[in-house]
């Protein structure tokens, strides 16, 4: 007996449902109801026709492209990452010997002709002998990685919509400073919500970071073993 209320009420339930939307079809619906039903203008052989925002009760209508203009603030997520391994060595050796002799002599005679010249203690002889070893070895293991988050502002629209971000940030914190800067160009697709783009989806990326202060002084080469460094002598 419960079982045939509940259907009964279920019925009813359905078919006020349907009525009220054939009432409301005739009247302006909203952009997520519209749509054509069976028994209404716009059914074609016994179905509803028209277009998938007419049809389906879920769709939604894609926000407009976003217009980034002139001096626009574009947030940038830097996650740079790097590593290099190489391995190398080298072994060179080079053994020469030499001996050279000069045979023949020669004089001027009354200042007109050469003529043959003997030498009293021989030929002059020059002997020698090169040994020569060279040999390397290298091991480089490099791990870089920097991750930061700045804000650059649209320096410069391209003609092909591109984009042009410039930004710089400096931190003092007591005596110590951090500068950095950015620049990069970037498409507008590639920014996502909240004006956020990855630091991968630049091209001609150029990031420079500057540290001053006594942590940077602690490690920092004086100028006399930077010019050793640079000559090499050894």
């Amino acid at each position: 007996m419960n079982r045939l209320r509940n259907a009964n009420f279920a019925i009813i339930l359905f078919s006020c449902f349907a009525a009220s939307l054939a009432v409301a079809q005739e009247g302006p619906v909203s952009s997520l109801a519209r749509r054509s039903l069976p028994g209404v203008p716009g059914q074609t052989n016994g179905y509803a026709s028209g277009t998938m925002q007419d049809m389906n009760w879920q769709y939604r209508e894609l926000p407009p492209p976003k217009v980034v203009q002139l001096y626009d603030i574009i947030h940038i997520s830097v996650d740079e990452k790097s590593q290099l391994k190489s391995e190398g060595e080298m072994e060179r050796r080079k053994i020469a010997s030499y001996t050279s002799i000069l045979t023949d002599w020669l004089r001027i005679e009354d200042q007109k002709s050469l003529k043959p010249q003997l030498q009293a203690d021989g030929d002059q002889t020059i002997a020698g002998n090169l040994n020569k070893l060279f040999r390397a070895e290298g091991d480089l293991e490099t791990k870089e990685s920097i991750k930061f988050k700045i804000a650059s502002m649209v320096s410069e629209v391209l003609p092909n919509g591109n984009l042009k971000l410039e930004a710089q940030k400096e931190i003092f914190v007591n005596e110590e400073k951090w500068i950095y800067h950015l620049r990069g160009i970037c498409r507008t697709e590639d920014i996502a919500p909240g004006n956020i783009v990855l630091s991968e989806h630049l091209a001609n990326l150029s990031i420079t970071k500057t540290e001053l202060g006594h942590v940077r002084d602690s490690y920092r080469r004086g100028w006399l073993l930077n010019i050793m460094d640079r000559i090499q002598w050894f």
